[in-house]
């Protein structure tokens, strides 16, 4: 039962978001490019994104700590005929291999992308509060679940 109430949940939240002709929805995701950059008490997380043409998005996350550069995380979004896919391949998880979500939802200038066969994360989502300012969070694709954010700053 606990099962169906989180699916119901889940299909629901996804429900609340209309998606615009993908074409557009992807050319909303360009404000992406550049350099995003997130401050800790750990560390300085960044997450660089770069326009290869029209339909496909290079990005990277890395972590600066101590003076040293680790890349966490290397992420792709491409507009597909099957609709938007965000893939990416974290380097301590999955064997290295890559995870695909698809675009589930997009309202203005958020998005969120979900694999309800992925362990976690499950949902992924992008929301730009102002063009320089990104509130980021992956979760486990449930309003009360785990949820980890992430807040950038456009540098």
């Amino acid at each position: 039962m606990k099962k169906i109430i989180i699916a119901i949940t889940f299909i629901t939240s996804l429900a609340a978001f209309n998606l615009d002709n993908p074409g557009k929805a992807f050319k909303k995701l360009y404000a992406l490019e550049g350099t995003w950059k997130m401050s800790s008490k750990r560390a300085v997380v960044f997450e660089e994104w770069k326009k290869l043409n029209k339909n496909h998005l290079q990005g990277r996350s890395y972590i600066v700590r101590n003076n040293d550069t680790v890349v966490s995380e290397r992420i792709s979004l491409t507009n597909t005929k099957a609709g938007i896919i965000y893939t990416s391949v974290v380097e301590e998880q999955n064997n290295k291999k890559p995870v695909a979500f698809k675009m589930a939802g997009q309202s203005g200038y958020r998005f969120v992308f979900v694999n309800p066969d992925h362990n976690f994360p499950k949902r992924i989502v992008y929301n730009f509060i102002t063009p320089d300012s990104l509130h980021a969070y992956i979760d486990d694709g449930t309003e009360a679940g785990k949820k980890q954010n992430f807040y950038y700053q456009r540098q």
